[in-house]
């Protein structure tokens, strides 16, 4: 019987010493500089100057999530949207996503029929803002919802893989949310 517990004290130990390495070596990686290109007033004029902005902000249901990400199989932080509807048409999101060691933050313009109409960076690493030109934001502009690859749809620029990839997966994925999820939207079939 004591052969069994020292087993099982064993097992624990392992297991919580495995959950502890990942936070270990998170603790351990260089911190990337924030660097703010710009602030969200600035971003919200550039998409849609002199606007009107309604906040309309949301949140997903946990099975509109679960669904969000295996059916349109994009990484999504949480089910919380920062939204906008825009007077005369088109809504604004704020979102991140994880950089490399980063979380970038930027704002995505999408008409009321889905299409994407810009992106605006408002926050990265430093060392990988130069990536995000009006060229490169321009590889995306026109999107819509759907089963489109990020990894095929932008120009990956080395050194910054990590950081194009996942920009161009949280547009996909807020182009699902605006097209499928929103408050209005015509459910998916």
């Amino acid at each position: 019987m004591p052969q069994r517990s020292r087993t099982t004290r064993s097992r624990r130990a392992a297991r919580v010493h495995l959950r502890l390495v990942p936070v270990a070596l998170l603790a351990a990686l260089p911190a990337a500089q924030a660097f703010d290109l710009q602030s969200l007033e600035q971003g919200q004029q550039k998409l849609f100057p002199g606007r009107k902005l309604t906040p309309a902000d949301f949140r997903l249901a946990p099975q509109q999530f679960s669904r969000l990400k295996s059916e349109y199989r994009v990484p999504a932080m949480r089910p919380a949207v920062k939204a906008w509807q825009v007077e005369g048409g088109g809504w604004l999101y704020l979102d991140q996503v994880w950089g490399l060691n980063d979380i970038v933050t930027y704002l995505a313009a999408v008409s009321d029929d889905g299409k994407l109409l810009g992106i605006e960076v408002l926050v990265c690493a430093e060392s990988y803002c130069e990536q995000y030109t009006p060229a490169w934001r321009g590889q995306l502009l026109g999107r819509t919802p759907g089963n489109w690859d990020p990894t095929q749809a932008v120009t990956i620029v080395s050194g910054a893989t990590l950081s194009c990839t996942h920009v161009a997966e949280g547009v996909k994925k807020l182009l699902a949310i605006h097209g499928s999820f929103r408050p209005g939207a015509a459910p998916a079939g």
